[in-house]
């Protein structure tokens, strides 16, 4: 099978060689490198440019992640898809694993990525804790949502991506690998490789004054509407497939701390709709306790978490939340 890897990279000069040379790397005899140049401001291009025609150089206009997709989808000749972050890069192993796990009917592979910091160098962390694949249509119907990697640590069933392909550029400028991680599950199977096979960037660390939830851009808010859309984006589709489709999309454990954290440090709740805060805290802590994947220690532990976030004195909370997330660190967002 061939393995399409494609680079979407934008003024990532400093990181984007490492990348594609981490593509270029792979065991697997039949891999093809598309990198993608997203209007780039800085020495991305020449860096690009320096490896020839071991790879397809694919310079555009900036236009945001979606339309680096689908710039870079248009030119895959595989049967396997994966799209890299340019900041990210691939174990030599990764394709060659992934082929080996690959079966009929299967949409989507995922494996672990090791979480490292600007500099390269491991924090002995990994994503996701947990990969959901038997039950991830089953978490997709209740909560939109199930245990995946990002952009990185996927790949793809091109026959697949061509169903879903090209994307809506406009809403997905930011965090275009959600919508096929999450349209995997309705498609096909998924299938979960228990290893490492790549490296995910962390640029900063949290600190007293950043107190964002793992990628969230600098407005806490704007995640949050970010989350909302996609419950409804994914609602659309489910019914589209004439899925049994919920009237109301549950919050994930990982969304119910960013909308704590909405609550508590966000600010005015501006956004397309308007909101309940008491609604809205209700429903992290019963979407916690609906989770199917915890058992009912972890649940609880959430819970209080969230309770306190909600509940401590302003300045109490907050240390609480930095220490909760002190060790993890920020992945920078440059498409905005």
């Amino acid at each position: 099978m061939r393995v399409s890897i494609v680079i979407n990279n934008y003024n990532y000069g400093e990181f984007v060689e490492r990348s594609i040379e981490s593509a270029l790397g792979q065991t697997h005899p039949n891999v093809e490198v598309i990198v993608v140049d997203d209007g780039s401001s800085d020495d991305s291009v020449d860096k690009a440019r320096a490896f020839g025609s071991r790879i397809q150089l694919i310079t555009k206009s900036n236009g945001g992640q979606g339309s680096a997709y689908n710039a870079g989808f248009a030119s895959v000749t595989g049967e396997i898809v994966i799209f890299l972050d340019a900041d990210d890069w691939l174990h030599p192993n990764a394709a060659s694993e992934v082929v080996a796990a690959w079966h009929s009917g299967v949409t989507k592979a995922q494996y672990r990525l090791a979480m490292v910091n600007r500099d390269g160098e491991p924090n002995g962390r990994y994503l996701p804790r947990t990969m959901n694949d038997s039950d991830a249509m089953e978490l997709v119907r209740r909560f939109g949502a199930y245990g995946s990697p990002p952009a990185s640590g996927n790949a793809f069933d091109t026959q697949f991506l061509r169903k879903i392909m090209p994307l809506d550029e406009s809403p997905w400028r930011t965090a275009a690998d959600t919508v096929p991680i999450v349209l995997a599950p309705m498609h096909g199977e998924i299938v979960s490789i228990p290893k490492t096979l790549g490296s995910y960037r962390l640029h900063r660390r949290v600190d007293s004054g950043d107190l964002l939830m793992g990628n969230a851009p600098d407005n806490l808010w704007q995640e949050y509407w970010r989350i909302a859309s996609t419950k409804q984006f994914v609602r659309r589709e489910m019914q589209k497939l004439a899925l049994n489709t919920p009237a109301a999309l549950a919050f994930a454990p990982w969304e119910s701390r960013v909308v704590a954290m909405c609550l508590r440090f966000g600010g005015p709740a501006s956004g397309p709709e308007s909101i309940s805060r008491p609604h809205l805290a209700l429903q992290t802590i019963e979407s916690t306790l609906r989770w199917p994947v915890w058992n009912w220690g972890k649940k609880l532990m959430l819970c209080a978490w969230l309770a306190l976030i909600y509940l401590l004195p302003s300045r109490a909370a907050r240390r609480l939340a930095l220490r909760q997330k002190s060790s993890v660190g920020v992945k920078e967002k440059v498409y905005v």
